[in-house]
């Protein structure tokens, strides 16, 4: 529809043009026959409609394009003005628009921060494992036991021999206030830790709650902050008949011989020199016999003077206990000649013995029963021991289920 349009309007100003030029020239030449001057007429049309066609053409569309942008009403109504009724309208492809291309947005580079590093204390220990005496562990009343705990130093400084276990609440269990540690530890060491007990004598369950301690009196135990303590938990119950075995408890005493301290318990039957000490479920007895209760062999060094001796943790003694014992030599021990010997201390005070028996190789046995009501109400610290007699070679000595009885 605009085509046609400019077309018309053209054609109008050509005429117009053409007319003026015909005018002009009849005034300067001689006149022409009519059919020239429609064959030039005609011409000249058709160079100035091709010459002015295009570039009307693109003015109109630039003036169309302006002022549709300024009122897109008002473009479209002047050109339905413009255009004839039955003009068939004809697609004009658009001009191509430059556009600025579309900024893509770039996300800024993240920046790493490292996380800040927590400070490590300087006294701060991790619990490692029970040693001995796992949680829940059933006692007799009074019975008396070791307490190991292992714990490594995880923080900066040095534990020295300046640094303590202590009892910080809880159930005491007959133990001391306070363990010194037996030798430095620097960071990143492990220590085990012992701690003497008895079990109290009323049935339940108790627990026993202990930290560390630094030679200037500052606490400090486990956990994130250090403010943690380990414990010990135990549960008594009462019981008659044999409420301690020396056999089962053997490796919770400290065992040392006349040329060795400590021995390991239990020991190996290879260490002549040094002695040993064994337990044995149904040993064999002197006599031949095979033994259906637990024995204990306890040999003592090679030497003239030889001797091996077992300290047991302290015992809550109560009225009407008794110790019991079968003592001899083990089967195959020709030579053995040993005197065997039950001793005690309460606290610090003097050692002293209960009983003492001889026994050599010669085919029997002793059976041996000990009261221990004189000691009833007391901590005692139970000792088994063997000397050589008048041979020092195959001296095993055993004791066929050594016990307290109720």
């Amino acid at each position: 529809m605009e085509s046609l349009n400019n077309k018309f309007i053209l054609t109008k100003i050509i005429s117009l043009v053409l007319v003026g030029v015909f005018f002009l020239s009849a005034c300067n030449v001689p006149a022409q026959p009519t059919a020239d001057l429609d064959d030039a007429v005609e011409k000249a049309m058709q160079t100035l409609q091709a010459q002015s066609t295009q570039q009307a053409f693109e003015t109109l569309v630039a003036q169309l394009t302006q002022v549709a942008q300024e009122s897109p009403t008002s473009a479209v109504e002047d050109t339905a003005t413009l255009a004839p009724p039955t003009a068939t309208p004809t697609q004009v492809p658009p001009t191509a628009t430059s556009l600025p291309p579309t900024a893509t947005a770039v996300p800024p580079t993240a920046t790493r921060i490292p996380p800040t590093a927590t400070p490590i204390p300087c006294n701060l220990a991790r619990f490692e494992k029970d040693v001995t005496v796992p949680d829940g562990t059933t006692m007799a009343p009074g019975e008396g036991f070791i307490k190991t705990w292992r714990l490594s130093n995880i923080g900066t400084c040095t534990w020295t021999t300046d640094y303590d276990l202590v009892f910080v609440t809880g159930t005491a269990m007959s133990a001391a206030a306070g363990i010194d540690l037996p030798r430095s530890v620097a960071p990143g060491d492990s220590i085990d830790l012992s701690v003497a007990m008895v079990a109290p004598t009323t049935a339940g369950e108790y627990t026993s709650y202990w930290m560390l301690r630094t030679g200037s009196g500052a606490r400090f135990g486990v956990g994130k902050d250090g403010l943690s303590s380990i414990w010990v938990k135990i549960k008594v119950v009462a019981t008659t008949g044999e409420v301690y075995s020396f056999a089962n408890k053997a490796c919770e005493a400290t065992w040392s011989s006349g040329s060795t301290n400590p021995l390991p318990c239990p020991g190996s039957e290879s260490n002549v020199t040094s002695g040993y000490v064994l337990i044995k479920n149904e040993p064999y007895r002197e006599d031949g016999g095979k033994e259906n209760e637990i024995g204990l062999i306890t040999r003592p060094n090679n030497a003239a003077d030889g001797r091996i001796t077992g300290i047991y943790p302290s015992f809550l003694v109560q009225n009407g206990d008794k110790f019991r014992t079968t003592v001899n030599c083990e089967y195959n021990s020709p030579n053995c000649n040993v005197h065997f010997e039950l001793k005690y201390r309460i606290g610090s005070g003097a050692v002293q013995s209960l009983f003492t028996r001889h026994e050599k190789y010669e085919g029997g046995y002793q059976f041996v029963e000990v009261d221990l009501s004189p000691l009833a109400g007391k901590n005692v610290t139970f000792i088994l021991e063997v000397r050589n007699g008048t041979s020092s070679s195959d001296n095993k000595a055993l004791w066929i289920r050594p016990s307290i009885w109720r």
